[in-house]
């Protein structure tokens, strides 16, 4: 049926879908066979066709053969009254080279129109142009369903929808389609990820998480029965569960953050995490991420000092600043946190302003360490604003010793070391801390310039006279001697490992041998172990 042989009521409804695919480049009807008995608009631009040419050709001809699953589901699955989409189809190869290769597919079942379906295609792409890729299962890659989720949130955001994250979880499915034939078992996995792709916005699609596990984005208001119930029929009748996560439109970046840690929290706990469920990761995530947005806005934990003293002399040396949240909440799990949320920057910046303040406070003879995460100081515009916070006092700078913490491996060393050098230039002491914890240590020694590192408490703690941990220091603080990089074991808790230490040429030494942490940076070394006797000729570093 052309355009010119229409019913007039058909002709109206068309005028009607024109206004409401107003934005679409190409909208075309296909009845229940999916044959199209309708087409207006750039079809050429789109097909190749004119928009004459297209009716009574099956709608599959238009778009890629991997799009046939995902377009049997729509027609299939389509409620009366329902729309899905806009989502990204890959169209049908064509010869000419400036051919478009992808664009953005709506459809709407019309309640007038019977079990003909309404479509449109636009050239303009629902994931603001990020061609998200597949994984070698077929399903979307999770790095690709990441960084397209945040142009979809962008999108729902300026169209005032609220979408959600969906996990859906299918007990039992790899074994499922282990037992079919491959054939059988290919078709349940390309029908279910047709089904997750159908019913995600922006035809995203599911990825894979985990085993038996599939992340999908959908609006809040989206019926979860209807998925569940096609996710059943596409495996073969297994009864799959959902757990959902609200996602704030307006606050873009926290959500990326909120969503990438609760799947990997969830994730890492593996079939273990079954039993508490998606949702309760996903709610135990939002507490942590609220809780902790809290504490770097209201500088919510306290400072304790704990002495870096001279092996030799037992004189301080400096101080070393250690952040404390709460009593029954590990320190190391608090950071770690925030490295997660991509807000260690934020916290790092807050822990030195408080550093800064109390060395206002303080005698000019106190020198004080802060942790800096490696990822904040790689992110453009953490050194200015580490800079910024003592720039009229080059006496503060003096006093205020850096310590690069790495709880993440550092791709670019050139840079780093770039960074390190403004730190130094304006006056800074740079300490690189945990030395020997991580596989890439030597190539940081032989990369970075600093002016101490800190040995890794594992090598000190239960060092021995002779022991294998014992040579492995002494080799190590002879190279650093030689690149004039002085040494800090960290750990010290005996008074016989921190002899040993120093025989090894270590200069300072930090631990219960010495001093607890303490509340203020004040202390006397009268009441704490006597320093062994220092050696003939052994130089004092900054002391």
């Amino acid at each position: 049926m052309t355009e010119e042989s229409a019913p007039t009521e058909d002709a109206s409804l068309v005028r009607l879908l024109g206004l409401a695919f107003a934005g679409a480049d190409l909208v075309f009807e296909i009845d229940n066979d999916g044959v199209i008995v309708f087409a207006l608009g750039a079809a050429e631009r789109l097909t190749g066709r004119p928009d004459k040419a297209l009716v009574g050709k099956d709608w599959a001809s238009l778009f890629n053969p991997s799009e046939s699953a995902l377009l049997t589901r729509l027609r299939r699955d389509l409620a009366t009254g329902e729309r899905r989409g806009p989502m990204r189809v890959d169209l049908a190869p064509r010869m000419a080279s400036n051919a478009p290769t992808g664009a953005s597919l709506s459809v709407f079942r019309l309640p007038q129109l019977g079990s003909k379906l309404s479509c449109a295609l636009s050239l303009s792409s629902p994931t603001g142009g990020y061609p998200f890729a597949r994984d070698a299962s077929g399903f979307t890659s999770v790095d690709s369903f990441a960084r397209s989720t945040e142009y979809l949130l962008e999108e729902a955001r300026q169209a005032g929808l609220v979408l959600s994250l969906d996990l859906v979880e299918v007990r039992g499915l790899r074994d499922r389609l282990a037992q079919l034939p491959p054939e059988d078992a290919e078709e349940a996995r390309q029908s279910l990820q047709a089904v997750l792709r159908a019913d995600s916005y922006g035809g995203l699609g599911g990825a894979e998480v985990g085993v038996d596990r599939f992340a999908i984005m959908r609006s809040s208001e989206a019926p979860p029965e209807r998925l569940l119930q096609s996710v059943g029929a596409a495996t073969g009748g297994a009864i799959p569960e959902l757990s959902r996560m609200p996602l704030d439109c307006a606050a873009t970046s926290r959500n990326m953050r909120t969503m990438r840690l609760a799947l990997d929290r969830f994730i890492e706990a593996g079939g273990d995490a079954a039993a508490a469920g998606f949702s309760d990761t996903v709610a135990r995530t939002l507490r942590d991420s609220s809780r902790f947005r809290d504490i770097v806005e209201q500088s919510g934990f306290q400072l304790a000092y704990q002495p870096v003293v001279s092996l030799e002399t037992g004189r301080l040396h400096h101080f070393e600043a250690l952040a404390r949240f709460s009593p029954d909440t590990s320190p190391a799990e608090t950071i770690q946190l925030a490295e997660d949320l991509d807000m260690i920057q934020a916290f790092d910046l807050s822990v030195v302003r408080s550093i800064v303040r109390e060395l206002e406070a303080q005698p000019r003879s106190t020198r004080i360490a802060a942790n800096l995460s490696a990822h904040s100081l790689m992110i453009d515009g953490f050194l200015e604003e580490i800079l910024g916070l003592v720039s009229d006092s080059r006496d503060l700078r003096r006093r205020l010793i850096l310590e690069i913490t790495e709880t993440r491996k550092i791709q670019d060393l050139d840079r780093a070391n770039s960074l390190i050098a403004l730190l130094r230039k304006a006056g800074h002491i740079v300490c690189l801390d945990d030395f020997g914890a991580g596989a890439a240590s030597l190539d940081y020694l032989r990369r970075l310039e600093v002016d101490f590192i800190k040995i890794d408490g594992r090598y000190i703690q239960s060092m021995t006279e002779g022991s294998r941990d014992a040579l492995v220091v002494k080799h190590l603080v002879a190279l650093c001697k030689e690149l004039g990089v002085a040494t800090i074991a960290e750990m010290v808790e005996t008074s016989s490992v921190a002899r040993l230490s120093q025989e090894l040429g270590v200069e300072l030494g930090q631990g219960w041998a010495f001093s607890k942490p303490l509340d203020t940076p004040k202390w006397s070394p009268q009441s704490t172990p006597k320093p062994a006797r220092g050696r003939v000729g052994a130089r004092e570093i900054w002391i």
